[in-house]
């Protein structure tokens, strides 16, 4: 109950104090990814892809050799586990802001948005689980089962994330067209 009163009672400095903590955790992710990448002589991340298909995996599995992988592993995927919680927190938070400026009885009619940002934080952490059993198996024996169930939490990831962003500014925008028609009928 505490969380709901706490999401509902959002106000804009916390979104403020959020976007920063969101905007380091996109750096520190980026950083590790381009770390990894240094390390594995240009080897690519998949959590950065919209899916990845079997023979992606194998080949990337190969190109990030041991030292890519351990960096992969104990590096990236920490910092993409908590960038996760960043974000899912961020835009709740957001969301319940700006809907709850924008929508009438938003929290009857609306609540349901802020779950987006939470399923495609699980998602993330589902999908982070996955590509650790990936690094931590030899290259040769990837289980095409989880190459695709993998692929899939990445693409539910993307949608549910992207279209959370996508509320987002639409909110954003609403709440400035409403800021600018009150401004203009008190003028």
């Amino acid at each position: 109950m505490r969380i709901i009163r706490s999401v509902q009672a959002t106000r804009f400095r916390h979104i403020g104090v959020l976007l920063v903590l969101f905007l380091l955790g996109m750096m520190a992710m980026r950083f590790a990814a381009s770390y990894v990448s240094s390390v594995a002589s240009g080897a690519g991340i998949f959590d950065l892809n919209f899916g990845n298909d079997g023979i992606y995996v194998h080949d990337n599995l190969l190109a990030l050799g041991d030292a890519g992988r351990n960096v992969y592993l104990y590096t990236f995927l920490p910092i993409d586990t908590i960038y996760a919680a960043i974000y899912a927190v961020f835009y709740v938070y957001t969301l319940a802001f700006f809907l709850r400026r924008t929508v009438p009885n938003w929290w009857n009619h609306t609540r349901w948005l802020v779950l987006l940002p939470v399923l495609g934080a699980i998602c993330d952490w589902l999908e982070n689980m996955c590509f650790a059993f990936m690094l931590i198996q030899p290259s040769t024996s990837v289980n095409p089962l989880l190459v695709t169930s993998t692929s899939l939490l990445t693409k539910a990831k993307f949608v549910l994330v992207y279209l959370s962003l996508s509320i987002v500014l639409g909110l954003v925008l609403g709440w400035l067209v409403c800021c600018a028609r009150v401004k203009r009928r008190q003028e």
